[in-house]
This record gives structure tokens, C-alpha cells and sequence, in this order.
């Protein structure tokens, strides 16, 4: 058990959890240097980079201060179902408040805990690649939702001073933080008050067994991920009986069979 029993309470309770610093300094900075060519200048680096989850980022698809966490609270069999940039100026918002109540009953969102293990669906991981402080406007959270048995009352869903919910919940860290929440709680990305951007990848992990993003990366980027990293994008499925025995979609199968395909569809 990789979490500390503290952390699984954390999560537990609140629906979030943050692991501060999991990068060193140099990391932040070389992609922080990647996001910042990406937006203002994407020519200044190969095909291969120009969109997350290449280049520098792509420390982030399985490090292990990460992975771990999602064993426990996924399971074993893990898939990257989708990589963003976020670069957020002083005055933008990304996103209301949403999930949250009953959809904890949706196969691919759903949260519960049972023997003991935590069941999340599609857990979503924040990696903050600039100081964040509770005022600045980073993302945020109505805790507990993620198990709420009824819907989303409308005197919990602003963000508004004054108006806020008693439940809503922020983060402060230093960069290189990672953040974890489950898809089901309710969370948003509220006006960023800082004069310095907020820059952040957003990462969305799933059982194996699941899909619900449409694969958005573009190829060349694809084409430029070691098969070690390639194997978090590898087709949703556990077990194909169409061979005797059942060929079953591990890790090391990917890893030791260059035939395997990685689905590059990335139709809107």
C-alpha cells in the first residue's frame, strides 16, 4: 500500500488529495519551458513536443509518485484517457461547477469503498507547475460530493465571495504538486486572480476496462513516446477470448509485442 493511511482518509473524506512537490525544480522548469513554447511559439520545437503529453510532460504519463496512488484507487490495470495544457491569464475561468450527487453510481465516474479498497472511476490528476496559493483561483472543490446520495443543491454551486458554499474547498502548493480527485466530485476551475498565469497539465486516468474521452493527441506526438509510456494509451480491453487461452491486455503484453495498436484516432 503505496498511500499513507492518512492520505486514503484524506481522499476518502474529501474526494481530493494533494502529494506537494513530486517534481524537482528542474523538471518544473523544462516543462514549464515546453507549455510556454507550445503557446507562443510551438515552431521552436519538433512535431514531437508540440502538444502534451510529448516532450518534457512526458515524465508525467507514469511517474511513480502517481501511479501509485492510482493502483490503490483504480486498480492495477490503468489507462491515460486523456492529456491537457492549461494556461490560465489573470480574469479566466475553466469551467462552473459540475459532478457530483447520484452520478456515483455511473460505472466509469462512480466511487465507492468496499473490503476495505477504494473503487474510483475516471480519477483526474492536476500536476501545478506554478505556486498556488488558496486565494489565487486554482481549482476547487465541493467536498465529499463525490458520494453525495442526492443531486447538487443550487446553494452549494458558486464560487462567488459571499456566496459560496460552506463545502467548497481549496489547495495551496508549491509547483510541482500533484493533485488527485475523483471525477464525481464536484469541482471547477474558478477566475484565476493572479497577474502570473496559472500553468498546470491535466491528466485523466481510467480503468483499463472503461473509455470515455476520444483520443485527441496528434500522432506525431504519439509517434514520439517510448512504447513504455505508449502502453498507458493501450486499447480499452481486459481479455480477448478469441485465443486459446485468453489473450489478456497486460502491460508487459503491450510492452513485448510491437504489433499491438495504439488507437491515434483523433477525430473531434
Amino acid at each position: 500500500m503505496a498511500m499513507t493511511e492518512e492520505e486514503r482518509f484524506r481522499f476518502d473524506l474529501t474526494g481530493f488529495l494533494v502529494r506537494p512537490a513530486i517534481l524537482t525544480p528542474d523538471e518544473v522548469a523544462e516543462i514549464v519551458d515546453q507549455a510556454d513554447r507550445i503557446r507562443h511559439n510551438p515552431e521552436s520545437l519538433p512535431p514531437e513536443q508540440r502538444a502534451i503529453p510529448g516532450g518534457a510532460a512526458s515524465l508525467l504519463i507514469d511517474h511513480p509518485k502517481v501511479i501509485e496512488v492510482l493502483h490503490e484507487i483504480i486498480g492495477p490495470d490503468v489507462r491515460l484517457e486523456a492529456c491537457g495544457l492549461t494556461w490560465r491569464l489573470k480574469g479566466e475561468c475553466h469551467g462552473e461547477l459540475h459532478g457530483g450527487g447520484p452520478g456515483q453510481a455511473d460505472p466509469i465516474f462512480g466511487y465507492r469503498v468496499k473490503n476495505g479498497r477504494i473503487h474510483a472511476g475516471m480519477v483526474r490528476v492536476v500536476f501545478e507547475l506554478t505556486d498556488v496559493k488558496k486565494e489565487d483561483g486554482a481549482t476547487c472543490f465541493i467536498v465529499g460530493s463525490h458520494k453525495a446520495n442526492f443531486p447538487m443543491h443550487p446553494d452549494h454551486m458558486s464560487w462567488e465571495e459571499g456566496k459560496e458554499s460552506e463545502f467548497l474547498m481549496r489547495y495551496e502548493c508549491p509547483a510541482g504538486s500533484a493533485i488527485f480527485f475523483t471525477e464525481n466530485l464536484c469541482h471547477a476551475g474558478p477566475v484565476w486572480k493572479r497577474d502570473t498565469p496559472r500553468i498546470a497539465i491535466l491528466h485523466a486516468y481510467a480503468h483499463l476496462a472503461t473509455h470515455w474521452h476520444r483520443l485527441k493527441i496528434p500522432p506525431e506526438v504519439m509517434a514520439g513516446l517510448p512504447r513504455e509510456k505508449l502502453a498507458y494509451f493501450r486499447e480499452p480491453w481486459i481479455a480477448d477470448f478469441r485465443t486459446s487461452p485468453a489473450t489478456i491486455n497486460t502491460m508487459e503484453r503491450f510492452m513485448g509485442n510491437e504489433e499491438a495498436p495504439v488507437n491515434t484516432d483523433h477525430q473531434p
